[in-house]
């Protein structure tokens, strides 16, 4: 299974994008003294793993801050939230998007 989110364009820096991790009857898993983090490579490269935060441990939900980093090269990438607690870990459905070519450099605004 995967979501597809974005398109992105090069040098963007995106609002923050959560992630509501539920159980098979479509409950959220409660992430009560889990920790996160944020996966994402570009089709078959290197992965980079960063950190994430659980905000709202009760309802799954997990985010990521954009940095301005992610998005440096044109491609198609995938991504995946990762929480666990050090006993129990899950990952994310697959996180589909592209990354288009931007017209120029990014400006400094």
């Amino acid at each position: 299974m995967s979501l597809t989110i974005g398109p992105y364009v090069q040098g963007e820096k995106q609002a923050p994008l959560t992630y509501q991790f539920l159980d098979s009857d479509g409950n959220a898993i409660n992430l009560l003294g889990y920790s996160a983090k944020f996966s994402y490579q570009e089709h078959d490269g290197t992965a980079t793993v960063a950190n994430a935060t659980v905000s709202d441990s009760a309802n799954g939900k997990v985010t990521y801050t954009f940095t301005g980093a992610e998005f440096a090269t044109a491609g198609h990438y995938r991504a995946q939230f990762w929480t666990g607690n050090n006993v129990i870990r899950f990952a994310s459905v697959d996180l589909l998007f592209d990354v288009a070519v931007s017209v120029g450099a990014a400006p400094s605004i």
